[in-house]
């Protein structure tokens, strides 16, 4: 490192000459607010060492490689640093773009709700979703429940391992037609003796992309999960 007691030394005998003097206060008052060396100071104060050590005990000519090597590396890894910062401004900005092509798409994510629109039985768009069945399944149920737990409707699904599509066509058990809203769903397989609930994904309508400003995460805004991290969807349809 600068050794301080030399850099000292060579201030106190430039005081001894009023032409350094002055300079020394015109430099010191332009340079008042700055809180940091830049390569031009570190070195200036480098060859004031040089200049004003004693000539009976120098320096070690590999104290000086070792300072240059140190000050290298910080500015190395400051324009590293500066470097991946745009880097990443970049992707970020590629990743709202890539997002927006899901706008107006429909993706597949994990949900437990689903959602019935109130538009007239043409124009309705029906709620679906996907499970993964396991092996061994001998029957699969899909169970909707209102907001008050009450049973809406059963549908009976394909038994067959893997991923199985499913929808619900509004109606109640009943036949009629159930009241828009958002309704809860599970899926039951039985497996030996044995109920097992699965974990269900539902299609969501993307209406918006965002990022996340913590994580920076891409963020897909749905209809009906709401905000749903990219690395969630399972699959766009």
């Amino acid at each position: 490192m600068i050794d301080m007691d030399v850099v000292n030394a060579a201030l106190v005998r430039s005081r001894t000459d009023p032409e350094s003097f002055a300079a020394g206060q015109a430099s010191n008052a332009k340079n008042a607010k700055k809180t940091e060396l830049n390569q031009q100071d570190f070195l200036a104060l480098m060859v004031a060492q040089l200049k004003n050590q004693d000539p009976f005990k120098p320096m070690d000519p590999s104290q000086y490689v070792g300072q240059l090597a140190q000050f290298s590396s910080v500015s190395g890894l400051s324009e590293m640093n500066t470097q991946l910062t745009n880097l990443t401004s970049s992707l970020r900005g590629n990743q709202v773009l890539d997002g927006a092509n899901l706008i107006g798409r429909t993706v597949i994510a994990p949900g437990k709700e689903i959602y019935l629109d109130g538009a007239d039985n043409e124009n309705r768009i029906l709620p679906q979703g996907m499970v993964d069945v396991p092996a061994g399944a001998q029957s699969v149920q899909l169970v909707i429940k209102d907001s008050t737990g009450q049973l809406v409707k059963s549908v009976a699904l394909d038994p067959s391992r893997g991923p199985t599509g499913f929808s619900w066509d509004g109606t109640t058990n009943a036949g009629a037609n159930a009241a828009p809203g958002t309704y809860k769903i599970e899926v039951i397989a039985k497996v030996g003796n044995e109920n097992v609930s699965l974990a269900t994904s539902v299609a969501a309508h993307v209406s918006s992309v965002s990022l996340d400003p913590t994580t920076g995460s891409l963020m897909l805004t749905t209809d009906p999960l709401g905000d749903v991290e990219m690395k969630n969807v399972e699959r766009v349809l």
